[in-house]
């Protein structure tokens, strides 16, 4: 299933838990060996992955355990702020504009004068 907005709280909980389940066991590992790698029992690695209420602690101490736990930046990635949005904060500005030189143009003719 492809989790969208629409998607409600419990069937993501149930995908992400099916997710984690598969994860797991495409690494070979049982709940018991999961659970003591996560440093959590056994019975909420069964939670997790029925899709029941576990805390935002455990879901990361086992993506962390599934090696996973580089995907969270994709989850809220950093907000960087723009340079327009500095102006509007009103920082002030770290370079200053370059300076123009002025050109002598004393010397310089058109080459039709006599």
């Amino acid at each position: 299933m492809k989790i969208s907005y629409y998607s409600s709280v419990v069937e993501i909980q149930k995908e992400l838990g099916y997710r984690a389940k598969s994860a797991r066991i495409d690494k070979q590992l049982t709940q018991e060996g999961l659970a003591a790698q996560a440093g959590v029992s056994p019975k909420t690695v069964s939670n997790l992955e029925t899709g029941k209420d576990v805390s935002f602690k455990t879901v990361i101490e086992v993506l962390r355990a599934l090696g996973f736990l580089q995907n969270m930046d994709l989850l809220l990635p950093e907000q960087i702020i723009r340079p327009s949005q500095l102006a509007e904060m009103g920082k002030k500005r770290e370079r200053a504009p370059r300076q123009k030189k002025e050109k002598d143009h004393a010397d310089w003719t058109w080459g039709d004068e006599k």
